[in-house]
């Protein structure tokens, strides 16, 4: 073998040291920590929200044509869901399916719903256990 062969016979396996190690030093750089959030037992306040339903029924297909018309009107704030998705609602919600909006306070749940032309079947301060 000559010369040339054994050094690059040599030189590789340190040359593949060599670029390891650039790249493990250029990770070594400073690290920034994130402090994790701190645990809560209570649910976060923006699970707690009002609820102005315009309709109940037994069945969700039962609430498709009411979906359609004020789908656009309503927009995110729009629910169509099982009653039991919501604690806080009014007996005479039963136990089927709601159609209403959703908002941060009485007064908005109930103008969102009036702007889209429908009247209020009850409001109620509600708790949101489903998610989407």
């Amino acid at each position: 073998m000559t010369t040339t062969g054994r050094i690059r016979e040599r030189g590789v396996p340190q040359l593949i040291a060599l670029a390891v190690a650039i790249v493990l030093a250029g990770c070594g750089g400073e690290r920034e920590t994130v402090d994790p959030s701190p645990a809560s037992s209570d649910p976060p306040a923006s699970d707690a929200r009002w609820l102005a339903a315009i309709e109940v029924a037994p069945r969700a297909d039962d609430l498709d044509a009411l979906t359609l018309r004020v789908r656009d009107l309503l927009g995110p704030a729009l629910v169509v869901s099982p009653v039991s998705c919501f604690e806080g609602l009014p007996a005479r919600a039963g136990d089927g399916y709601v159609i209403g909006a959703v908002a941060h306070s009485r007064d908005e749940v109930e103008r969102l719903v009036g702007d889209a032309g429908e009247p209020v079947l009850f409001t109620a301060s509600v708790t949101i256990l489903c998610t989407d």
